[in-house]
């Protein structure tokens, strides 16, 4: 950008759009507009002074390497960025078979069996899992008592809280935690499994866990199946 203020000195005409009391700058495409618009309007008995016609060129000339800078260093940006996806997504399908942990709050029921994987902060007195189906309504509530801090798994067999069983399918489930004083622990639902396959998303990398998906961005840790 360009001081305007510097650029219309010594009485020249100003392009029509151009107004310096617009703002304290002008662009790149303007500053070449008024130059031009100076050489063509400028009075051939008394042209610019040599010095001003000097400077403006000068600066004109700056103008042009940090607008060219501008560009390559944008180009520059867009290339890194073509090739960090490449580099995701070349990785993401190498995952296939691998066990993941991730963040997630769902969990799925298949057989009358799902296991609810969540992470406690700290040792936990009293721990409540509640349940969800895909209409948020409260399926089941689990309680357990005096868990270690860490990784968490619950077996859940697949019954509400009557004793009935529920179809399989997707579940949510929520977590609440609190120690022998009754202050809250802080816990993160997760999920874990085998990862079978990878979809790309606007070319993001998610990865596909039975009927689960978690983009990249939510995995904890990636191991080989025990066994």
């Amino acid at each position: 950008m360009v001081d305007a203020t510097q650029a219309t000195s010594g009485g020249a005409v100003m392009p029509e759009g151009i107004q310096p009391h617009d703002r304290a700058t002008i662009t790149h495409d303007e500053f070449l507009t008024l130059l031009m618009t100076e050489l063509e309007n400028q009075d051939p008995l008394a042209p610019m002074q040599s010095q001003e016609m000097a400077a403006q060129l000068a600066q004109f000339a700056s103008l042009e390497r940090l607008y060219s800078i501008d560009e390559q260093l944008g180009e520059s940006l867009d290339v890194d960025l073509v090739m960090n996806q490449a580099i995701n997504n070349t990785m993401a399908a190498s995952l296939i078979g691998r066990e993941v942990v991730a963040v997630g709050d769902s969990a799925v029921l298949k057989g009358g069996q799902a296991n609810l994987h969540f992470t406690l902060e700290d040792p936990a007195a009293e721990v409540t899992i509640t349940i969800l189906d895909e209409a948020g309504q409260v399926v089941r509530t689990i309680r357990s008592n005096n868990l270690l801090g860490g990784e968490q798994v619950v077996a859940w067999d697949g019954t509400d809280n009557s004793g009935r069983s529920t179809s399989d399918g997707v579940y949510r489930f929520t977590i609440t935690a609190s120690d022998g004083d009754g202050n809250t622990v802080n816990a993160v639902t997760t999920a874990s499994g085998i990862i079978t396959g990878v979809n790309y998303e606007t070319g993001i990398a998610i990865l596909q866990v039975g009927d689960l998906e978690f983009p990249m961005g939510n995995v904890i840790s990636i191991r080989k199946p025990e066994g």
